[in-house]
This record gives C-alpha cells, structure tokens and sequence, in this order.
C-alpha cells in the first residue's frame, strides 16, 4: 500500500515540475480554460508538441488544445471570455484563436480521421481521447494533459509515448500511417534530427517502403512546399537533406536535382555564411529556409529550377530567389571575386537587384570554395554594398527640371550616375552633384 503511494506521489511531483516549466502567464491561462470547460462539462486536453517539449525540457509554447465534446462550441466561448478573434475551420472541427496580447491558440473537437484515399485531406469525425491520439503521427506526440481543475496536469499517455521519448525512438501508432499521410516522411525525419532519436525499427521499415512508392507524387504543391521549408527551418537542415538524399526523396522536387559533391559542399557552406552574415548585421532578416533550397539547387538547370517553383507552389518572391540562384550568382561571384580592381559603385550595380537571401548563398558558395584570399575579398564587398545601401542623392526629379533639364528617361540615368559619383566619393555634397550635373547635361 505503502509503494503504490509512493509511486503516486512520485507521479504528481512529476507533473508538478512539468507544469512549472511553462510560463506564469501561460500556466494561469491555461488553469482559467480547465475551469471554464469545467463550467461547460466537457473535458479539455492540452495535446501535441508542447506536452512532448515539456517532456524533453525544451521551450515551446504553441498551445494546442483538444476538447471531448463540441470544440468549436468551446472555442466560441474562450473567444467571447477573453475578447479573442476567432477563426473557424468546420471541415476538421477546429478553430483558432488570437488573444488580444497576440497569442494564439488552437482549440479542436477530439476526432478520428479516415483517409478515402492516400495523400488526401482526412474527413473526420467526433470521437473520445483515446482515439484522438490515436489518429497523430508518433506516439511522442500522441501525449495528452488535462486541464480540467479537479485533473489539472495528469498525463493521458495510452500509448506510450513517454516510454519512446526516454528510449529517443520515433515510432507511428499504426502499419498504415505513412500510407495515409505521406507528410509524416518528412516530419519523422525533422523530429529525427531535431531530437538526435532513431527511427525504430517497423518504422523505418514503413517509412522506407512509403519513400520507395510514389505518395508524395500525390501531395498537393502547398502541403509538399510546407514540409520541405519547415525540414529547412530547423537548426541543421544539412543533416535532413542529407537524409533526404539517403531514401531518395529528393525526386520528388524534381527528378533531375541530383545532390552532387558541389552542391554538397554548398549546403554544408550555408550554416558558416548565415553565421557570418548575422554578426555583421544582426538586423537583416533572412528566409532561411530558402536559402536552403536555393543552395540545394545551385547547380540545377534553369528548366529543373523552373519546374520545381511550379511543383512547390512558391510564391512571387520565393521563386526570385530561388532563380536567381544559380548562373547570375556565379556572373556575380566571379567578378566580386577578380584580382582586378572593382569600384565601389560597381559592386552596387552588381549586387542591387540581389535580395539578402542571394548574398547569403553568394557569400555560402565562395565559403564552399574554400579560397581564403577570394573570401575575405568577397566579404570585404558586401560590407561595402550594404553600407552603400544607405547612400541617396540631394538632387531629385523636380531639381533637374528646375535646371532647367527636360523630364523624361535621362532623369533615371542622370540621377544614376549621380548616385555612383557619390558612391565612389567622387561627390560628396549637394554643390558637388550641381555642378557634375551642369558639367555633363546641362
């Protein structure tokens, strides 16, 4: 009797520390919405990656919750609690909801899901806990925390999801679990090197059989772009690309992107020149993730790039970037890069239609090179350009007309090379660029 206490107490002092490793505001929040379901007779869940990161000690507050009853009826009245926007999705009995503070928070109708076919949505109907962490992807991530008061923090881990997170193993619920969803291919292999787990034997044995079919040929453009950016948002994409080379994955962006020892050698370049690029400056924002496909695709043809834009759905301004990865970097690289002497204003003419994204992969593919003297010569240059960035004219349009200079296209190319004047130092003040443009047009 004595043991059975014991090993009681030792289980809530667990979840205890498990709660206080969330935030003091999320905690309240979180023991507000157990109280408020109480009032609603329903029995609410915090569910997904969050349980699993408080497991693993690691921070993530996205806040899922799932709810045995009516969801979307619960959501309405957090909504109406807490003056939250609120945005419903009935197809999958969930909703979202924004805080006024900016949090946001997803709330669910516990359900199963069946699939008509592979690679398609799932439709879905109410169904208990139980079945709800049934239908997830790993059991890692079928681990649930109710928050009702009088069960506030006990664990509902039916199938053994703690045991795999100690074990660092990756293991689905079910044999058809990649065949239904063949986006668990990459998130297995995200959490896989994420987490340093392995993937546990059946598993891998399913993964690698889905990976050998053509499923994913099956994902739509948007689903197929989302799990291949969120692969490369993680900490060390190289690895997961890596990864995706080993089963053969890469087809699947196109069947001619080959993951050759140049383009290896770029890729592994990224992490170095990210890091450089933020120390020098730390205020530039960068798309990671594709910058990671753009070096993936460095060295692919103009036609392979093109066609796996359209695969991938990408939008206007990804599909610039990833375009331009290729031979007008390698033009820009070669002159950055010439013993010969560069003006500055030269290398802004170079540079100026190059968004951060391309100066990283630049910057990654001369790291690649590994050509120390061309490297410091190219880093060298883009401090130059950003800081020449900031470099504007005195004169405008409306000054030049009052020279007495006709409007019309020689305004863009006076303005121009007024602009590389100052760039050059050549010109330094309002009286320089008068007078150069008196001496030249006027």
């Amino acid at each position: 009797m004595r043991l059975l206490q014991w090993r009681a107490m030792k289980h809530r002092i667990t979840q205890n520390d498990l709660l206080r490793r969330l935030p003091q505001e999320r905690l309240s929040l979180l023991r507000e919405l157990g109280n408020l379901a109480d009032e609603g007779g329903v029995a609410l869940y915090l569910v997904g990656g969050v349980v699993r990161d408080l497991l693993l000690k690691r921070e993530n507050w996205d806040l899922d919750l799932t709810v045995e009853g009516d969801g979307i009826a619960f959501a309405r009245l957090v909504a109406d609690r807490y003056r939250a926007g609120l945005a419903v999705f009935e197809r999958f009995a969930t909703a979202r909801l924004e805080f006024p503070d900016g949090l946001k928070l997803d709330i669910a109708t516990t359900r199963r899901e069946s699939y008509a076919q592979p690679a398609v949505l799932p439709t879905v109907q109410p169904a208990s806990i139980e079945e709800d962490l049934y239908r997830r992807d790993f059991t890692i991530n079928a681990i649930a925390m109710q928050l009702n008061s009088g069960q506030f923090g006990r664990l509902l881990d039916v199938y053994r999801g703690r045991r795999d997170l100690r074990a660092r193993t990756i293991r689905v619920l079910h044999a058809g679990s990649f065949q239904d969803d063949p986006t668990r291919i990459f998130r297995a292999i995200r959490f896989e090197q994420r987490f340093g787990f392995r993937l546990e034997r059946t598993t891998a044995r399913l993964l690698a059989q889905a990976a050998s079919t053509n499923l994913i040929q099956q994902l739509s453009g948007p689903r197929l772009q989302n799990e291949i950016l969120l692969l490369f948002a993680e900490h060390d994409p190289v690895r997961a690309i890596a990864r995706l080379r080993q089963l053969k994955l890469l087809r699947f962006l196109h069947r001619c992107l080959c993951y050759t020892t140049k383009v290896k050698r770029v890729v592994t370049a990224v992490p170095k020149a990210f890091s450089w690029w933020a120390r020098r400056f730390p205020d530039s924002v960068i798309d990671r993730p594709i910058v990671y496909l753009m070096a993936l695709s460095s060295e692919s043809s103009a036609v392979v790039v093109a066609a796996m834009i359209r695969r991938l759905v990408l939008s206007r301004e990804q599909a610039k970037n990833v375009s331009a990865g290729g031979r007008w970097v390698d033009r820009a690289l070669k002159r950055l890069t010439n013993k010969g002497t560069v003006r500055p204003s030269q290398v802004y003419r170079l540079l100026e239609d190059f968004s951060s994204e391309v100066l990283v992969l630049l910057l990654a593919k001369q790291v690649s090179a590994q050509h120390g003297v061309r490297l410091s010569l190219l880093k060298r240059h883009l401090v130059a350009y950003v800081k020449n960035k900031a470099i504007k004219t005195a004169l405008t349009g409306r000054d030049l007309q009052a020279m007495g200079l006709r409007p019309g296209p020689q305004y863009k190319i006076i303005l121009g090379k007024l602009l590389e004047a100052r760039i050059d130092g050549m010109i330094k003040t309002e009286a320089d660029e008068r007078a150069f443009v008196q001496n030249h047009w006027v």
